[in-house]
């Protein structure tokens, strides 16, 4: 029984729900999990007071699981997150040029690794390297560095971006490890960028630092692809990732680019796509691919897969390499695959080859779930910052997979929704009751707490406690 007791002591009932009905937010135990101290020292110079950024990242990292479509709508939503400060602070850290938004998703990659060191290896473990890009389309032409872009998908010309990405499949999980943004139509002299020069004119132009990681980004737009694969791969050897092959497809595969990642390292293997009739030297013959196709000596069926194939160890350029011509069915359409490991069997390039796939469903969840290349803003370097967090939202989602071993990255979102959503209710019937135990005790009205509290949350949704919870303390002791 609660008789005559104060205001605090009757706030410390409070304290009997921490571990048994109220549960901290899902990313709370997980972002503990990660050493921030490294962290601490990139944010050194870009916020010296006011909102910390880790807390201003965390809540980033909670939107798309609580039912918060953007920044804007964090004020006045009782299922937000508990924002700290204003939105301007938010929206002032992404489009900070101080934040080298690179090095934190390295950050989270390598302390997530040294996590994902303590689970057992599943069986025949092998760590990919994951080349391929994505249309990200924009609907506004004004937003900085925006191009018209050829859809692979549709086939069609689009405005928006390239997003070429460096994933990493460690033998369990798919983890978005790098990142960079392309244009396309530089060349076209009448429409550069595929835009009028009207248009070209009103896009938003940002005066940045030399030097800065920002200006480096913004640099990459008109930059190759295949030299920032370079660029990225020398990033993961530097930071001792470990690597057994790197997947890339055929818009990718050449052999300058093969040459070029063999110099970084030259013990990694590659597996690629291949779509040039380049002349293949097999001993003291040289023959096309179409003439190898043509021969179909030594052509076998796989049990396994399905697949008629044939296999060469021969150079092409100078690269010594093993060919695989494949198709389905007798009557199927050829494909070329080269790899640089050449005592590689065609059983186990294809079941190697195919981890190459888990990068097409990152994009596809990324892009459904998390809302990834939705923002519009017209600052560039608010994009880098936007799809960065989407990143690290999505490799904070495969490491709770890799915990609780759900079946699909989809299911495990839907369950982190609904497990946010269901704690967010609880802490405010929790304040209710709070508030409503207060007002009992104001009154001088003899109660019993276990007996009260367990009524009120059984008949909390007839009561309609949740939607008139607004009500503060302060009001409650002007009513009693």
């Amino acid at each position: 029984m609660l008789q005559n007791k104060d205001i605090a002591k009757i706030q410390e009932i409070k304290t009997l729900f921490t571990n048994s009905w109220i549960q901290p937010e899902f990313f709370s135990k997980q972002i503990e999990l990660f050493n921030f101290t490294k962290a601490s020292k990139i944010f050194k110079a870009v916020k010296k007071s006011g909102v910390p950024v880790w807390d201003v990242i965390k809540v980033l990292l909670i939107l798309p699981f609580s039912n918060v479509k953007n920044i804007n709508s964090l004020s006045g939503n009782n299922m937000s997150p508990d924002a700290m400060g204003e939105k301007d602070v938010y929206y002032r850290l992404l489009g900070n040029q101080k934040v080298n938004w690179r090095s934190i998703l390295l950050l989270f990659v390598k302390q997530y690794l040294k996590l994902d060191n303590k689970f057992s290896e599943p069986i025949g473990n092998t760590k990919c390297l994951i080349f391929d890009d994505t249309e990200i389309a924009k609907t506004g032409k004004a937003i900085e560095g925006v191009s018209k872009i050829h859809s692979h998908v549709t086939r069609t010309f689009i405005f928006g971006f390239k997003l070429l990405v460096a994933g990493y499949w460690n033998g369990s999980v798919f983890i978005p490890i790098d990142f960079s943004f392309h244009r396309e139509n530089k060349n076209n002299k009448k429409r550069k960028y595929g835009l009028t020069k009207k248009e070209y004119r009103k896009q938003k132009k940002t005066k940045r630092e030399k030097g800065s990681p920002v200006l480096r980004r913004f640099k990459e737009l008109n930059s190759k692809k295949n030299n920032i694969i370079v660029e990225m791969f020398k990033r993961i050897n530097q930071r001792q990732i470990p690597v057994n092959y790197i997947l890339i497809d055929s818009w990718f595969t050449t052999i300058t680019l093969l040459k070029k990642l063999m110099v970084v390292n030259c013990k990694i293997n590659i597996i690629g796509m291949y779509k040039y009739n380049s002349k293949v030297l097999i001993g003291q013959d040289e023959k096309s691919i179409k003439q190898l196709r043509k021969s179909k000596k030594g052509i076998k069926r796989s049990r396994k897969t399905g697949f008629y194939h044939m296999s060469f160890i021969g150079e092409i350029d100078g690269l010594k390499v093993k060919v695989f011509l494949t198709r389905k069915g007798k009557n199927g359409a050829w494909h070329t695959l080269i790899s640089t490991d050449t005592s590689l069997s065609f059983n186990h390039m294809i079941e190697v080859y195919n981890i190459r796939w888990s990068i097409e469903v990152f994009f596809k969840e990324a892009k459904q779930l998390l809302g990834l290349g939705r923002n519009q803003s017209t600052n560039f370097d608010v994009q880098i910052a936007h799809v960065t967090i989407t990143m690290i939202q999505y490799l904070l989602i495969s490491l709770k997979y890799r915990v609780e071993a759900y079946e699909t990255i989809n299911g495990l979102f839907k369950n982190l929704k609904q497990d946010y959503i269901e704690h967010k209710l609880n802490e405010r019937l929790m304040s209710v009751i709070i508030d409503i135990l207060v007002v009992l005790d104001l009154l001088g009205i003899e109660f019993d707490a276990e007996v009260t509290i367990s009524r009120l949350i059984s008949y909390s949704e007839e009561f309609n406690f949740i939607g008139n919870q607004n009500k503060s303390l302060n009001h409650c002791k002007m009513v009693a």
